[in-house]
């Protein structure tokens, strides 16, 4: 509890931070609506670089700027009207801009690209009009990009109306973005990709996965969003499918003021009866009040240094009876999921930014709230579980061990706040500060009910109460610096410090069986001889991250006289995480669930001595026993030291090579507390090159190659060698000491063309060699089937991408509202089966065959996005549907049909309209065709279900007031 006060006061600062930048930027805002800005980025036509210090003047006046290190240049104070502008750069040819209309209280944006000075050198004439729709510093970059890759700028992250950032990746060919949250590049499970927030990797806020959680953005604070395809030695080296790197706004054009709402009614979750269970007073912040927490009389008597008393401690013994009958009727009765009547879903945004003068420089910033809670769940939902018994060839079918029917409910909180400060001092000297804090809480109910092997004859039952509660909190501290006098040195540095938990306190699990005999007598019974007895589990975690880079760039000419540069620098990255686990088990001894006729309620309020025998012996009901060990608790440790040189070199006009190499040297050690279990540990020195090229066919068109080796890593999950599991009687998973990283050896080819501002038509191919690829598997070695992870010796990815982004006014005048952008990416892989496993296989199927796909890997994706944008009417609108193909979600076991998520299509619309100027009203409807969501398995034409549900159809509306 401390620490959630301490995080209190900490967010209170903030939020007075927030408050006194408001009255600045309001009482800025009020002094600038009588005048107008003429702002933009200047870059070099030739390279898509920014240039710094061009001269950018109102014609006949003294008003002027100047491009500062990151070719942004400003023009505040401008009287309304008609103007030209002169700009100018020292080796450029003079622009002069005509039709530059100024209105009260608006900024203007020009990009402008300079071209370099010809033999003729004479001035370039153009009109506003020509370039207002070129969104010229964006599409240079990513056209004179030095890697492939897919950029989404603020602009068209605006029309799409996508409300986070997660929404506007959907738009990324070769993306799909998995629950709403977590992107997958090419395909790839999380594992591959890599997510940056302003050049820093982000830690996940789920620690289980490597994805972070990409909906906490809101769209209204982006400057764009960059998917990089292909490796560059100035990048970490630990992504393969892509890196996506979130950039925020740290110069607002012009005051932003952001106010929004928005509820949602889910056809099967919303206004129903959900199994979730009792709540805690501040559920609704995202993090438990207490009430799941370890007792108090419990955790102090643990602190103390005692031990719970056995039952047969206190025979005889008065002082043993009362500590077991205080310390067992301490925990509440909750054992199964409880109903809760299911609200609306909500969501709440609040979001600020402007830049002002402060002592004489610009200090920009920008400060974002968001809230929502959201209810998910369903009522018809299927488990099952399947084996090949026997030999393939001569087995008609699988044989069945688990099919129950699956009711699950879950309440969801999130909310998270971010806060970015930037000073520029001076021109040449940039320095930001940006702070992240997120959290979230899902209470979770899950109750399945059927047919278990263990107890064919008998109906089986188990009960899941769940709560998980996560937070992040990062803080970075980034500069940019440009000496002009020291060989024209741009110099980037950041540090990064960032604390990641989770929390699950009260994991319960309780299994039951009804037999029901022919005379119609019916007996309830716990089944603790097959199955695990009832247990409350109590898990937290807490991992540290602390990173620091630097990059040094110094620019040169070329033997042809071309700009070419040298860059290097590097970075480190400290990791630290601790993982704690209490269990309590539960015992009867002289109550039976039959008693109470199967009222698990009843059954536990029947805690601690019910009465006495005549001998003076106590007579317990259910009691509590310390069922923790030490195997369940793990510390880990990791660091990454990285240095890199790369240089850009024109080798002629038309030529250019991106080259160079990234070290990484990286130590992981995750250590049980058990002793006897194996240290997880990683040391390697890895040497990652890179190689591109890039051949520019004309102003608009290139061809691209790359040659890159890039890694993947275990989780400290997938190395830390203790079980969990997700309810009784399902899989169990253990992890894997013995793990290796992952070597990737990467080619890439591409062909684009840019036919216009926004337009672009693309072919992209990809191949992928896999050393030691991680995957999981279902593991019987260990007493009962469990999920594990291991490394296969090698696979294999290849694959080809087709983009297209066309506005269709070429078609006819009418269309020009409407723009298309579709792409589709076919991938196909396969990973070497390793010889053990081959040998099991062929042994219950001889035609087994050596390899399968990789494990998370889709063969195909395709998005459909069609969008109509009306500024004169102040409307957009957009119908979008995204599909995955089949991809492999479980190794099973031997000859045993490995598991597969089966690919569905997903249908989704969006429409805004702007209302009285300020407002904007949104309307939305996902998951229209609301498809099973399933994992099964195929068996001679046969499908069998793993796991199969709906979620529903989503029906939204939102309000938005926007200055």
């Amino acid at each position: 509890m401390k620490a959630k006060l301490n995080i209190s006061a900490h967010v209170k600062k903030h939020i007075l931070f927030l408050v006194v930048c408001f009255a600045l930027s309001v009482t800025s805002n009020l002094k600038a609506q009588s005048t107008g800005t003429i702002s933009g980025t200047v870059v070099d036509a030739e390279t898509g670089e920014t240039l710094i210090g061009v001269n950018v003047v109102i014609e006949g006046t003294t008003q002027g700027s100047s491009s500062n290190l990151d070719g942004e240049y400003a023009i505040r104070g401008v009287e309304p009207g008609t103007y030209t502008l002169i700009v100018s750069y020292v080796s450029f040819q003079k622009q002069t801009i005509t039709g530059v209309e100024v209105e009260a209280g608006e900024t203007l944006t020009l990009d402008i690209a300079l071209q370099p000075e010809t033999e003729m050198l004479e001035d370039v004439i153009i009109t506003a009009d020509a370039i207002l729709d070129n969104d010229a510093g964006l599409l240079r970059q990513r056209q004179k990009a030095v890697s492939f890759s897919d950029a989404i700028s603020a602009e068209s992250i605006s029309s799409s109306g996508s409300g986070d950032a997660a929404g506007a990746l959907k738009k990324v060919v070769g993306a799909s973005v998995v629950g709403g949250k977590y992107v997958y590049i090419r395909g790839l499970g999380d594992r591959y990709t890599s997510t940056h927030l302003n050049g820093s990797e982000l830690p996940s806020a789920d620690p289980n996965r490597k994805s972070f959680q990409l909906d906490i953005f809101p769209s209204n604070l982006l400057e764009n969003i960059v998917t990089l395809k292909t490796f560059t030695p100035d990048k970490p080296g630990n992504f393969s499918g892509g890196l996506v790197d979130i950039a925020t706004k740290d110069f607002p054009e012009k005051f932003s003021f952001q106010l929004s709402a928005s509820t949602g009614f889910n056809t099967k979750s919303s206004m129903e009866e959900l199994a979730i269970g009792d709540p805690s007073d501040t559920d609704y912040l995202g993090f438990d009040g207490g009430r799941r927490s370890i007792p108090q009389e419990v955790q102090d008597f643990i602190n103390s240094g005692g031990e719970i008393p056995s039952l047969r401690d206190t025979r005889n013994n008065p002082e043993a009876t009362e500590t077991l009958d205080r310390l067992s009727k301490a925990f509440n009765n909750e054992f199964r999921p409880r109903e809760q009547t299911s609200t609306m879903n909500q969501s709440y945004g609040f979001s600020i930014g402007n830049q002002f003068s402060f002592l004489g420089n610009d200090l920009g910033y920008t400060g974002s709230f968001t809230y929502s809670q959201n209810y998910s769940g369903y009522n018809d939902g299927g488990v099952s579980r399947y084996d090949l018994v026997g030999n393939y060839d001569a087995s008609e079918s699988l044989y069945k061990r688990l099919d129950v029917s699956d009711n699950s409910g879950q309440r969801s909180v999130d909310w998270g706040g971010m806060a970015n400060l930037s000073y520029r001092l001076g021109d040449n000297h940039r320095v930001s500060a940006r702070f992240l804090r997120t959290q979230s809480g899902s209470a979770e109910g899950r109750y399945l009910e059927g047919f278990q092997q263990d107890i064919p004859d008998a109906l089986f039952q188990t009960r899941t109460v769940k709560y998980t509660e996560r937070s992040l909190q990062t803080f970075q501290l980034s500069g940019k610096n440009y000496f002009e006098n020291f060989l024209k040195t741009t110099v980037e540095w950041k540090a990064t410090t960032a604390t990641n938990t989770q929390d699950e306190p009260d994991l319960r699990y309780f299994t039951t069986q009804v037999d029901t005999f022919p005379s119609g007598a019916i007996l309830y019974s716990s089944p603790t001889n097959n199955f695990q007895r009832p247990g409350r589990f109590y898990r937290d975690l807490e991992e540290s991250n602390i990173t620091a880079g630097i990059d040094i760039t110094i620019p040169f000419n070329s033997f042809n006289g071309n700009s070419a540069n040298i860059k290097f620098g590097g970075s480190i990255v400290d990791v630290d995480r601790d993982f704690n686990e209490r269990r309590f088990d539960f015992y009867s001894d002289g109550i039976t669930l039959n008693d109470v006729e199967g009222n698990v309620d009843a059954f536990f309020d029947s805690l601690g001595v019910l009465g006495y025998s005549s001998s003076g012996r106590p007579r317990f009901g259910n009691y509590v026993q310390d069922a923790t060990t030490d195997r369940s608790n793990y510390d880990a440790v990791s660091r990454i030291d990285a240095a890199y040189i790369m240089t850009e070199l024109p080798v002629t006009d038309w030529l250019k090579f991106v080259g160079g190499v990234r070290l990484e040297k990286m130590d992981l050690e995750v250590v049980s507390q058990d002793t006897a279990l194996d240290v997880g540990s990683l040391s390697n020195v890895d040497y990652l090159p890179s190689i591109n090229t890039i051949i520019s066919l004309s102003d608009n068109m290139n061809i691209r190659t790359a040659y890159t080796k890039t890694v993947a890593r275990p989780t400290f999950r997938e190395l830390a060698p203790y079980i969990t599991f997700d309810f009784v009687g399902g899989l169990l998973f253990q992890g894997n000491a013995e793990l290796k990283r992952t070597l990737i050896t990467n080619y890439d080819v591409r062909w684009e063309y840019f036919t216009g501002p926004g337009e672009i038509l693309a072919v992209s191919g990809f191949y992928k060699e896999l050393q030691n690829p991680l995957e999981r598997v279902i593991r019987t070695d260990i007493g009962n089937d469990a999920l594990s992870i291991q490394n296969v010796e090698e696979g294999r990815v290849y694959g080809l991408e087709m983009e297209i982004r066309k506005n269709l006014g070429f078609i006819a005048h009418g269309l020009r509202h409407f723009n298309l952008g579709t792409n589709l990416t076919f991938v196909r892989s396969e990973v070497d089966i390793p010889e053990l496993e081959l040998i099991v296989a062929r042994d219950a199927r001889p035609d087994a065959p050596s390899t399968r796909d990789l494990q998370g890997q889709s063969p195909y994706l395709f998005n459909l996005d069609l969008g109509y944008t009306n500024p004169d009417i102040g409307f957009t609108s957009s119908v979008s549907y995204n599909k995955f193909g089949d991809r492999l979600s479980i190794v099973a076991e031997g000859a045993t049909p490995d598991i597969y998520e089966r690919g569905y299509g997903s249908l989704n619309f969006t429409a805004n309209k702007t209302l009285l100027e300020n407002f904007e009203l949104s309307v939305k409807a996902s998951n229209l065709l609301d498809p099973e969501i399933k994992e099964s398995q195929i068996f001679k034409g046969d499908e069998y279900l793993y796991s199969g549900y709906r979620t529903g159809r989503t029906f939204s509306l939102g309000i938005k007031y926007k200055l």
